[in-house]
């Protein structure tokens, strides 16, 4: 006979459930809700509203409260509440309102302001915040600077939600622009192999063994091989909005995980790629930028224009912006920043045999007295702010000084004829020069040069703006003609002045696979320094906003580069996809990613990529609000062949 066993459905005593009546009132609520906006705009005289309580509601006579509430939009608008609904509501409650939308009047110097305020019929509340929400409510007032671990509090206020919108609207017509010039956006794997391509990757283990040692994924620095097997693959026009990883240490445009706009063309030169590139920034510039002013660049005389049909965004070569501004990522809202040198007067720095240029940088009418001088531009001096050397920074305090000012200099430089300097620089009292050396302009791989810096640090502080930006709107340059190789830097000694390299030994400016400029090729056997690139960056306000290459698609001179220039050891395990995939029928092609981050930082004017990222990591490259990353258990690290130490 069949026997049937009973099952308590109830283990063990449990604890007491809500009530039903509460969890039932945050559940059943109206659909049919306006917003503010629209409620302003059409003006009925009943509406049903969504939202947050945004202030502490105060209560004003015997039975009248008065309360703010605040829609999903970011919209406020006063509470009126006769009937102590708003009683024990606390900041941030959720809550569905009920009520009569009417004009309030008031009277100032004769002129009638008409405001509107919200008398509430039924108030539900969808759920009840706790006391946190109102400890924290005078950073709102604050540009929102909550803890960290209250992101989700930042997030509400106006400000983000309007940088996570345009975020959206631009990658919208990032794919309305890419689709229209027939490209077509195919995802590429995160689970990648390691690489030396520069950056320290982050790895993730797995539970498999390769000849008995434990075996690691990589998380793609970029899809930048996998583009180029696409290109192999018959892919005539890809892109992606691809999610990358960089285990850096992180700054304001600086994150473990970031997005970029990739994008690659088979049968393309560089100069396809920036036109490809310029119709994608420049529309989405001039659509969403929050300043509604149009991308500018420099036309040939140095005059700053908006890029039109006509008027293309500028070409620089790295040697331009090297001499010119002492940085590969210039400022251009600052065109008359720029740094002298002064070799063709005869001066030249003897410190350093490999460091012979002298250039100076004059900052006209900095200041008036000494006191303002420290206030204002003692940072200019201060070796923290340097990689190497500081450069030396003279103050003009009196027309006596204006023609001594070489003097201050002797400890780095040597002048032949300081008098003929002097007419030229024209120096007078509040004036600011200062000057450094630098490497020969044909070999130039200090990065920025102590001038550049001082060029950056002061196009960054508030009043280096005041003076000398002449523009409100944002500046952009192709920078062009990279060298291909640099020097491989020898760690820093602390105090160093000057950066050391090893001898015969090369890195990839960019990355290995990036074509050399056809003119230089037969250099790269006895000169591989003196080669340049067919790189190309766009520069927006001083900020890369991305970079691009010609690729290598011809598999023996691409292995050429990895044996015998870059010394790769294992070029093959390493490589070995991407050179058989060259060696079956790969066309010549060329790409680019754009900074997607950066790109709606600026569009949405920040300096910080963290306002347009939901969830940022902090400084330690930890995400606060959820506690990653965390550690696991010995025996879960057990099953993916990793001993902690």
């Amino acid at each position: 006979m069949l026997r049937i066993r009973n099952f308590s459905t109830v283990s063990k005593r449990l604890g007491k459930l809500p009530a039903f009546e509460t969890v039932r009132d945050k559940f059943k609520f109206s659909s049919e809700t306006s917003t503010i906006q629209s409620i302003l705009q059409q003006k009925p005289n009943k509406v049903v509203l969504n939202g947050w309580i945004d202030a502490k509601p105060k209560k004003v006579g015997k039975n009248l409260i008065f309360g703010t509430l605040r829609d999903p939009n970011g919209e406020k608008i006063q509470l009126v509440d006769s009937q102590s609904f708003l009683k024990e509501s606390q900041v941030e409650d959720v809550v569905q309102i009920i009520g009569e939308l009417s004009e309030k009047k008031q009277t100032q110097q004769s002129t009638v302001n008409i405001e509107y305020e919200l008398k509430i019929i039924e108030l539900q509340k969808l759920n009840q915040a706790n006391k946190k929400p109102s400890q924290l409510q005078d950073l709102k007032a604050d540009d929102g600077a909550f803890p960290p671990e209250y992101r989700y509090l930042q997030l509400r206020l106006p400000k983000y939600q309007n940088n996570l919108k345009l975020r959206y609207e631009a990658s919208k017509n990032v794919r309305t622009v890419l689709d229209s010039l027939n490209f077509t956006e195919v995802e590429t794997p995160l689970l990648f192999k390691s690489t030396p391509e520069g950056a320290r990757e982050f790895l993730v283990p797995t539970r498999g063994k390769i000849d008995g040692e434990a075996s690691f994924y990589a998380l793609p620095q970029s899809p930048q091989q996998y583009k180029q097997l696409l290109i192999a693959s018959g892919v005539n026009r890809y892109f992606q909005v691809a999610r990358c990883f960089r285990d850096e240490d992180l700054r304001s445009d600086r994150q473990p995980e970031f997005t970029q706009v990739d994008l690659e063309m088979a049968f393309s030169s560089g100069k396809d790629v920036r036109e490809v590139v310029e119709k994608v920034i420049t529309s989405t510039w001039n659509k969403l930028h929050a300043s509604g002013t149009d991308l500018h660049t420099l036309d040939r005389t140095g005059k700053i224009i908006p890029v039109s049909g006509t008027e293309k965004i500028i070409n620089l070569t790295y040697q331009q912006v090297m001499t010119q501004y002492g940085i590969d990522k210039p400022d251009l809202r600052y065109p008359d920043l720029k740094l002298m040198d002064l070799s063709e007067f005869k001066a030249y720095g003897y410190t350093n045999k490999e460091f012979p240029v002298f250039e100076v940088i004059v900052l006209r009418k900095a200041f008036e007295t000494v006191e303002e001088f420290h206030r204002d531009w003692s940072y200019l001096s201060n070796k923290d702010n340097y990689n190497y050397r500081a450069p030396i920074v003279v103050p003009i305090e009196s027309d006596e000084l204006g023609t001594s000012w070489f003097t201050k200099f002797l400890p780095i430089a040597a002048f032949e004829n300081p008098k003929l300097i002097t007419k030229f620089l024209n120096l007078r009292k509040g004036d600011i020069i200062i000057g450094s050396t630098r490497e020969p302009s044909r070999r130039l791989f200090e990065n920025p040069t102590p001038l550049g810096r001082a060029r950056q640090l002061i196009t960054q502080s508030k009043r280096g703006k005041e003076l000398f930006r002449k523009t409100d709107a944002s500046v952009a340059a192709w920078v062009v003609d990279f060298p291909l190789f640099a020097p491989v830097e020898e760690t820093a000694e602390k105090g160093s002045h000057y950066p050391v390299y090893t001898e015969n030994a090369f890195s990839s400016t960019h990355h290995p696979f990036t074509m050399v400029n056809l003119r230089d090729y037969n250099k790269l056997e006895s000169d591989p320094l003196s080669c340049h690139g067919e790189h190309y960056d766009l520069v927006v306000n001083g900020v890369e906003l991305g970079g691009g290459s010609t690729r290598i698609h011809d598999p023996e001179l691409q292995n050429y580069i990895f044996h015998e220039i870059l010394n790769i050891k294992n070029p093959e395990d390493l490589f070995g996809h991407l050179l058989n995939a060259f060696k079956m029928g790969t066309p010549p092609h060329a790409g680019f990613a754009i900074g997607f981050d950066r790109m709606c930082a600026m569009l949405c004017g920040s300096e910080s990529i963290r306002d347009v990222i939901a969830f940022p990591k902090s400084i330690s490259g930890v995400d606060k609000v959820v506690g990653s990353p965390s550690t696991v258990p010995a025996s879960t690290l057990d099953e993916y062949n990793i001993v902690s130490k």
